[in-house]
């Protein structure tokens, strides 16, 4: 994407770092001014939603300040590592007050807040920040010093707006597929709404039970030491590969399962893992088992769902288990301590659920799995346009340098 090799400038040289707010500022206590925590910054869109309205006595002390058009880099575990970055834009009266924990970066007159943008935003760059981290676990930040320090490669103006007018229209691909992939991620929560009705209300009278009547409810075998001599070795599930109705093999652990262990915690097509220790939002999670890995088994972290395959029709069930998740159902029956929520095999069991003729379940199950053809197709695609833009970003800014901050 360049002809010649662009000029290098350590950040903190074509842009300003954390800059204070001038004496001169000319804001009175009353003026109000936009506040933007933490929260506020999407890290998927890159773009800041829903930033707040305070008045300046209240902002004006222990929070960040930001003006139109600074970069804001999330400096903090784990909200750097996921992408937290935006572009202070339409600021109420040009002046933002937000987190301790941002890194604010102005551009100089001859650099263009996207360029900058473009360039923090890239995974390679986050990795790099990473491993400068100081402080201790749990808290750990990047550095000013390595922010500072990081070469940016600074083409012309012209050049800057080219490049970005590029990667401004990749990116916006990214967004439709994602708002593609969030639209058809709707379709089967809305499919089982309009076919059996809210399971909370039961609009339509189906008869209801306890889940533990609907089918086999266990909780995994616990990870310790006397499972790891390296005998019957298996593989296994915990909360780290349940998502929302999908599986993450990635990243799989093992562990014995012996002749005894291995028929009771061994998964089969169609059994409904949930988390069962997780944060309070993320408590009960709910994904399907469709024979991801052969002979794998579930740790205590997760609880197994196995529907009595004569009333109950897994896909029926994952969807009625989602909606609860979604609406906050498995979070209200799970036992809470100061950071975690247990789900708790007994209270699950207990938890009431309609059960529609198995019948209407099975056609369910048919217009479910067409629906979730078009959510993977969506997914792939999100997938291969996210895959093109970041191999779009590593291709501007790698050709230009190689060893210093950000390579690619």
């Amino acid at each position: 994407m360049r002809e010649s090799q662009w000029p290098l400038e350590p950040l903190n040289q074509a842009c300003t770092i954390n800059p204070r707010l001038p004496r001169s500022h000319g804001l009175t206590d009353d003026h109000v001014v936009s506040f933007v925590p933490m929260a506020a910054v999407d890290e998927v869109a890159g773009k800041i939603a829903n930033p707040q309205a305070r008045p300046f006595a209240v902002v004006k002390k222990g929070f960040t300040h930001f003006e139109d058009g600074d970069v804001l880099f999330a400096k903090i575990t784990p909200c750097m590592e996921n992408g937290k970055a935006a572009i202070a834009r339409e600021l109420l009266g040009g002046h933002g007050f937000g987190s301790t924990e941002f890194h604010v970066i102005r551009p100089q007159p001859h650099v263009l807040p996207e360029w900058v943008f473009y360039f923090v935003r890239r995974q390679s760059f986050r990795a790099e920040a990473k491993r400068n981290f100081t402080g201790t676990a749990g808290q750990q930040r990047v550095p000013t010093t390595f922010m500072g320090s990081a070469m940016l490669p600074v083409p012309s103006l012209e050049e800057q707006r080219r490049i970005v007018d590029i990667l401004s229209r990749a990116d916006g691909i990214v967004h439709l597929r994602r708002e593609a992939q969030k639209k058809a991620a709707e379709l089967i929560p809305s499919l089982f709404l309009h076919l059996f009705g809210d399971p909370a209300t039961n609009p339509r009278g189906w008869p209801v039970h306890e889940i533990g009547n609907l089918g086999i409810v266990q909780l995994g075998r616990q990870r310790t030491p006397k499972y790891q001599t390296g005998f019957y070795t298996r593989p296994y599930m915990r909360v780290a590969n349940v998502y929302e109705d999908r599986i993450d093999t990635s990243d799989v652990l093992s562990m014995d399962f012996d002749e005894r262990d291995f028929p009771r915690y061994r998964l089969s097509y169609g059994d409904i893992l949930l988390n069962e220790g997780q944060s309070t939002e993320l408590v009960g999670r709910p994904a399907m088992w469709r024979n991801e890995i052969n002979d794998c088994c579930f740790q205590n972290t997760l609880v197994r769902f196995q529907p009595a395959r004569d009333v109950m029709n897994s896909e029926f069930a994952l969807a009625a288990l989602l909606h609860y998740y979604r609406s906050g159902v498995l979070s209200q029956i799970s036992s809470k301590t100061s950071n975690v929520a247990h789900l708790g095999g007994g209270r699950f069991a207990k938890l009431t659920l309609y059960c529609p003729p198995i019948e209407l379940q099975i056609d369910f199950t048919r217009k479910f799995e067409q629906v979730r053809s078009i959510r993977n197709q969506a997914i792939a695609a999100t997938q291969k346009a996210e895959a093109s833009f970041g191999a779009l970003l590593a291709r501007t800014f790698n050709e230009t340098y190689e060893g210093s901050h950000g390579t690619e």
